[in-house]
Parts: C-alpha cells; sequence; structure tokens
C-alpha cells in the first residue's frame, strides 16, 4: 500500500505542474529511471530555421482541413519544453512517440520544480503500461521504482476515483489521443483549434506560418469539488505538407473553485518539434522484447 500511496502522490504532483491537461487527468507517475535512458534537461526544440525577411501572406488555410489532417496521422515522434512563466518555477522536457496503427508509445520526460527533479520513462504496447521513475530532491534520491502492470489493473490502482476517467477503456483513449501539451503536443494543439474562431497563415521562407488564438473554459467536478478552469493564448505553428513541424503556444490557465475564495493562475510557454516517423529507443525495445 505504501509503495501504491507514493505512485499516486508522485501522479498528482505532475497533474498539478502541468496545469493545463485536459479533464485534469495525469496518466502517469512522473517520476525517473534508473536502469532506461533518462532524457535530458537541456534539449530544447531549435525547430526549422526560418528566414530573417519579412513574411508574406500566404493562401488561406483551412481549419476543419488542419483538423482533418491531424486526425490522419498514422505514427509521429516529438521533443518538447514546458515552462512556466517566470521560468524559474517549473520545466518540463520531454520526448515521445506514437504509433497509432500497433497502439503503442513512450514517453521520456524530466520535470524541475523547486528543490524537486522528477524523472520518467514510461510505455505502453498491447494491454500493458511499464514506467521506471526517479526523484531527487536537493541532489539527493528520494524515491524510485519501475514496474510492468496491465493497463485495466492500474486504471484500478492509480487511476480510478481520482479522475474523470471512468473505463479503462477511456483511460487508454486518454494515454493515446488526449489534450496534453507535455505528453501529446499534436493532439493538445488540434484541441485548441477546435475552439479558434480564426486562423492567420503567413509564408516565411520554405515554411507556411499559422497563428491563431484560443480560449476555452471547462467545468470539471470531482468529489463533490467544482472547478472552473479558463485557458486563453496563442499557437503558433509552422506547416509542412499540411502537418506541423514545430510549434510555440502561448497560454494562460486560471481555476476557479466554486464555493470557495481560491482562484490560481498559470502562465506558460510550449515549445515543441514533431517528426512523423516512430523509432523505439533502446530501453523500450527491452521492455517490450
Amino acid at each position: 500500500m505504501q509503495k501504491v500511496f507514493s505512485l499516486i502522490l508522485v501522479a498528482l504532483l505532475v497533474t498539478s505542474i502541468s496545469g493545463c491537461i485536459s479533464r485534469d487527468t495525469s496518466t502517469s507517475p512522473s517520476v525517473a529511471p534508473t536502469d532506461t535512458q533518462t532524457p535530458s534537461e537541456s534539449t530544447t526544440p531549435s525547430g526549422p530555421q526560418t528566414s530573417t525577411t519579412t513574411p508574406t501572406e500566404a493562401p488561406s488555410i483551412n481549419k476543419e482541413e488542419l483538423i482533418k489532417s491531424l486526425e490522419s496521422v498514422k505514427k509521429y515522434q516529438f521533443t518538447l519544453e514546458y515552462s512556466t512563466i517566470p521560468e524559474s518555477d517549473t520545466k518540463i522536457s520531454a520526448k515521445g512517440g506514437f504509433d497509432f496503427t500497433k497502439e503503442e508509445a513512450f514517453w521520456e520526460i524530466a520535470t524541475k520544480s523547486g528543490d524537486f527533479i522528477t524523472y520518467s520513462n514510461e510505455t505502453v504496447w498491447d494491454d500493458y503500461i511499464y514506467y521506471s521513475t526517479l526523484v531527487k530532491q536537493d541532489g539527493k534520491l528520494i524515491q524510485k521504482d519501475s514496474q510492468k502492470i496491465r493497463l485495466r489493473e492500474y486504471f484500478e490502482k492509480v487511476i480510478k476515483g481520482r479522475t474523470q476517467i471512468a473505463t479503462p477503456e477511456e483511460f487508454k483513449e486518454q494515454l493515446f489521443k488526449g489534450a496534453d501539451p507535455t505528453r501529446n503536443p499534436l493532439y493538445y494543439t488540434k484541441d485548441l483549434l477546435e475552439s479558434a474562431d480564426s486562423l492567420k497563415a503567413t509564408r516565411e521562407g520554405e515554411y507556411y506560418v499559422v497563428t491563431f488564438p484560443f480560449a476555452k473554459e471547462e467545468e470539471i467536478t470531482l468529489n463533490s469539488i467544482t472547478k472552473i478552469v479558463k485557458t486563453q493564448g496563442t499557437v503558433k505553428l509552422w506547416l509542412e505538407n499540411k502537418l506541423p513541424i514545430k510549434g510555440e503556444i502561448q497560454l494562460t490557465r486560471t481555476v476557479e473553485y466554486v464555493g470557495l475564495e481560491k482562484v490560481s493562475t498559470t502562465k506558460a510557454l510550449v515549445k515543441f518539434e514533431v517528426s512523423y516517423i516512430y523509432e523505439k529507443p533502446e530501453w523500450v525495445k527491452k521492455v517490450i522484447g
């Protein structure tokens, strides 16, 4: 029980750090691998080299066509940096990949918040989830763990009753297609795009660049506590063949608790790069076999 309880605490920590995950869910206890490759905290997406010339207007890009292009992706990988503003508060470095045709995915995540540094390697395949985690405080190891477990069992032990996710099937759907800025930037972009009223497209060198403002509001009730979550900001996408290869999201998220005089606001910047391949890291190959 102590082991499960510690994992739950870490899962809740990651949810509060990312602060803008759709449906207020966190799918993995984000702590750090000892027997797997640890993601680098200094990896910053560099992105395509854009032209220094003045951007020119591009042909109109249809919102529905762009959403359809995102939904048609069969596999992709990403690198990502998430930082709260000011940057000293929280920083998340992530790398991951999806093969939707095989229902396989992996994540390598490093989170720095205050004195804590949390690492997590995680992979999902078939009906299994594997995670390897490690947490340090002031440079000292305070927790590490790794486990291979069936998705249904993981749902029952860690997810059920602590989020709005009601079934193992819904949990699996959230893993692969949940709108999460640090774990699935393409589907998070798609979610924001659906709330956009207009797009602006320009041409920068060889790339089309699309920008759009967004504003969302959700009401979430869990354990008799209701909160109103408002998220707004701006998205900028560099497109190649009608798909993003780089993106930047500036957002402000405000959470108001109904009946309580409690309001929290988070400002963050998300930068990511995307390639439309799926290559398993060596640690994933060893886990899956």
